[in-house]
């Protein structure tokens, strides 16, 4: 194991935010006087762990903070590492960058210097009342603001300015590749890994109107006026970010469905706009960033999903027997003015004659992997290859190991396969799966994905 150090809590945008949802960008974290103790592991920012059924609200405002490891702290140019910076994931309404879910050793064994960070989430994050007053878009904007702190400051870590790989899962991974389609990141970044997540899905871009009806729907909740926008988001602006957040629950029909109820949007055309057209438009329009692009999937990504049903079985007979109702939302077509059509074909493909019951596990994690994840991110490289011509590769993690996330997100005593999430193992080290020591195939599979992800770091 390579020497390295580790550098945490260190502040990229300025805080206190007098208004998180104000309508201008997040602004950089100023200069400060002394020694900074960047030993500590900053809050996460507020929210509920509903991925991993924990309705509690946690969380500080004060989580805005980016760590650093790096194996050298040499800064002649030569000697500069490549800069591996990853966004985590968390359906852009929960997690974290802190270290106990995304530990360094692992990839800091391959020579590179890693960088993780939080950014808002939830309504904190991407409330946006479709026009100037909230635009939208502040996590991503966030993100943006960490990686120009990185361009501007990695040198001093021992890594390479002009070498910064961004990586991310399921919403890090739409995140990762929102930050290719972005005019004010194109230029910050040398390449890109977006794992089991795409701008171009349905869960991470809102529909026009979605965001506006989401804002008026917590106004309500929080008993703010929901007459005037202006109005409307002052008296929001009051409520404490706690408040805000355990509203969350509210918004959910079926399980945590509908997914996301605050996500991206596609801004005004006004200064400081992370992005202002669709992430379609975007790629047909050939103004993505000219880098390397990695997207992929594992085998089960729809586990997320589906081992979290079966674990409440009442779930599971719920969309048995509604069906017709539920499947529109929870797979994502609701918009589409064929959905009654749709769902006959989506149930007989699937399910054929059968009832969606335990003997149907497999249909069902499926039918959320295709509808999720697959058919979004086949979607994205058909239009990266056909409109770019930079390169792209498109990946199938099916490498089952001897831990699985399916066991946090619902369901501990069955086997779903390779779920989602299951590929972060191989990249770090973490702490919610105690007790776990990696076996001899744990030990081929951590070789093999930290040699492809970091080799592309360096080579693209």
């Amino acid at each position: 194991m390579m020497a390295r150090d580790s550098f945490t809590t260190i502040p990229f945008l300025r805080y206190p935010l007098q208004q998180l949802l104000v309508v201008k960008p997040p602004v950089p974290a100023e200069p400060w006087h002394g020694v900074w103790d960047a030993t500590k592991v900053a809050p996460i920012c507020p929210q509920m762990g509903i991925l991993f059924n924990d309705p509690t609200v946690k969380g500080d405002e004060d989580c805005l903070y980016i760590n650093v490891y790096t194996p050298q702290l040499k800064t002649a140019k030569e000697q500069l590492l490549p800069v591996m910076f990853f966004i985590h994931g968390g359906g852009f309404f929960c997690g974290t960058g802190n270290p106990d879910l995304y530990g360094p050793d692992i990839l800091l064994d391959k020579n590179i210097v890693l960088v993780t960070f939080n950014y808002r989430i939830g309504a904190l994050g991407f409330l946006s009342t479709e026009d100037e007053v909230v635009p939208g878009n502040n996590g991503l904007k966030d993100q943006n603001l960490a990686l120009k702190w990185v361009k501007n400051n990695i040198v001093h870590f021992g890594g390479n300015p002009d070498k910064v790989i961004i990586f991310g899962q399921s919403a890090g991974g739409a995140s990762t590749h929102f930050q290719v389609l972005s005019p004010l990141s194109r230029d910050l970044i040398s390449g890109a890994i977006s794992e089991s997540g795409v701008a171009t899905a349905p869960w991470a871009v809102a529909p026009k109107g979605h965001a506006l009806t989401t804002v008026k729907r917590l106004a309500g909740f929080l008993n703010c006026p929901n007459q005037s926008v202006q109005e409307m988001i002052d008296c929001l602006n009051k409520v404490d970010a706690h408040d805000i957040v355990a509203q969350d629950p509210k918004f959910m029909v079926y399980s945590f469905d509908p997914a996301m109820p605050f996500r991206p949007v596609v801004e005004p055309n006004i200064e400081g706009a992370f992005i202002t057209e669709h992430p379609i438009d975007i790629i047909r329009s050939g103004k993505s960033a000219k880098v390397p692009f990695i997207t992929g999937i594992n085998t089960e990504d729809g586990a997320i999903r589906s081992a979290g049903l079966y674990n409440n079985y009442s779930l599971i007979e719920e969309l048995n027997r509604d069906f017709d109702r539920l499947a529109p939302m929870v797979f994502l077509y609701d918009n589409n003015p064929k959905k009654d059509e749709i769902t006959k074909k989506i149930r007989k493909f699937y399910f054929g004659s059968k009832d969606i019951d335990n003997s149907t596990k497999t249909e069902l994690t499926n039918l959320f992997t295709d509808s999720w994840f697959l058919l979004p991110l086949y979607a994205a490289v058909q239009l990266h290859t056909k409109y770019t011509n930079h390169p792209v590769y498109y990946y199938i993690f099916g490498i089952h190991g001897s831990e699985s996330y399916s066991k946090l997100f619902g369901d501990p005593d069955h086997d779903y396969g390779v779920c989602h999430g299951d590929e972060l193992i191989s990249l770090f080290s973490m702490v919610i799966f105690p007790g776990y020591k990696p076996n001899a195939s744990d030990k081929k599979c951590i070789d093999i994905m930290t040699s492809i992800w970091t080799t592309f770091a360096v080579t693209g």
